[in-house]
């Protein structure tokens, strides 16, 4: 199906991200939201963002007209969604109110329109319940600054047509996005694989087996990651990884279970660098740096990267997505110098199955190992 007009609902940063994109690749974008002030405030970011492109000369003043010219917006949702041939949605994280959402749409939307999803974490099989289109409901998970992250998770629901993938994958790419495909899971594969690096780090020096700063300087200056687990951590925002550790924990399990120190930590307001506090101080004089414990940096960079590996085995052993599509996802949407499977070529496919087999013997069913290792 060809989509020319898009709905977008919710006009914060995700929301008014994707409909500038939208509006700049040709699409007419109508954004949707309860608030007039969030409409307001969404309308600014974008010219703010149209206004930086003039400046960096990325856009002509011609363009950025253009780009204007085919972008609205409004409160009342019934007109936006009249005539849309695709509907993203773009609100908060709660299943509930995301669930009214998609049963107004599906009452105000004509027939043809796709709906879809940016949910980070939540069930697309569950939100499309709150439908009678399945068939033309998806998941379309964008990534933060949207202008700039070029991935784009596709997330397939059981009942998604052929046409509906095929349909969002062409919207994707025609908004300048790399497409990857996964059915739905917890997590779907960005935030499935990037958990254990943020839990494995948290574990270890809850163990004293490393100090943060020997963690981070090991998974920067050796493993060649852009930021460290803690600092990446504080600059995501330590709410946000309790929210999705959580989300995984209740779906899968134990071996997503969050540890104590990031529990403590957002109970106690201490959310990373927009509280000034989290894993690390910021701002003031600089806390003094524990004690080195003296680890070594390339046994702490295998010894995290292994189960982020085996993570990646298991998406595959389940069906959910390929090797290919979560090496593209990891390297596109969470800055991972190379991807799990490119890792495991480094490391060797023995290696990886002897760490494991030893992790098991000391802490259990969480290191066990995947059917592809077997």
């Amino acid at each position: 199906m060809e989509v020319k007009r898009i709905a977008v609902i919710g006009a914060g940063l995700m929301g008014s991200g994707i409909a500038y994109v939208s509006a700049w690749n040709g699409f007419d974008v109508t954004m949707v939201d309860i608030k007039q002030e969030a409409i307001d405030a969404g309308m600014e970011r974008i010219r703010g963002d149209v206004m930086t492109g003039i400046d960096k000369g990325k856009i002509s003043l011609a363009e950025a007209e253009g780009l204007m010219s085919r972008l609205r917006a409004t409160t009342d949702q019934a007109e936006a969604v009249k005539d849309a041939d695709l509907v993203i949605e773009a609100i908060f994280e709660n299943m509930e109110v995301k669930k009214k959402v998609f049963a107004s749409l599906d009452e105000q939307a004509p027939e043809h329109t796709i709906l879809a999803s940016n949910t980070s974490s939540l069930s697309i099989d569950e939100l499309a319940s709150a439908t009678k289109r399945p068939e033309k409901f998806i998941g379309m998970h964008y990534f933060s600054p949207v202008a700039a992250m070029k991935l784009v998770e596709i997330v397939i629901g059981e009942k998604t047509s052929e046409d509906t993938i095929q349909t969002a994958i062409t919207v994707a790419e025609r908004q300048g996005k790399i497409p990857v495909k996964a059915k739905n899971s917890p997590g779907f594969i960005v935030n499935r694989v990037l958990m254990p690096v943020l839990r494995e780090a948290i574990l270890l020096y809850e163990r004293g087996v490393a100090t943060k700063e020997e963690i981070d300087s090991a998974m920067t200056v050796h493993g060649k990651f852009p930021a460290g687990p803690f600092v990446l951590g504080d600059f995501v925002g330590l709410d946000i990884a309790l929210h999705t550790m959580e989300t995984l924990y209740r779906e899968l399990g134990d071996c997503f279970k969050p540890p104590e120190t990031l529990v403590k930590l957002v109970e106690g307001g201490a959310l990373g660098t927009k509280t000034k506090k989290g894993f690390y101080e910021y701002g003031g004089a600089p806390p003094k740096e524990e004690p080195p414990k003296g680890a070594d940096p390339e046994w702490l960079v295998k010894r995290i990267s292994v189960p982020v590996i085996r993570e990646a085995m298991i998406l595959v052993d389940e069906g959910i997505a390929t090797k290919g599509d979560i090496d593209k996802a990891m390297k596109l949407g969470a800055n991972f110098p190379r991807g799990p499977f490119e890792m495991a070529e480094a490391l060797g496919y023995d290696t990886i199955r002897a760490e494991l087999e030893k992790l098991q013997a000391e802490l259990g069913d969480c290191y066990s190992t995947p059917k592809m290792l077997q």
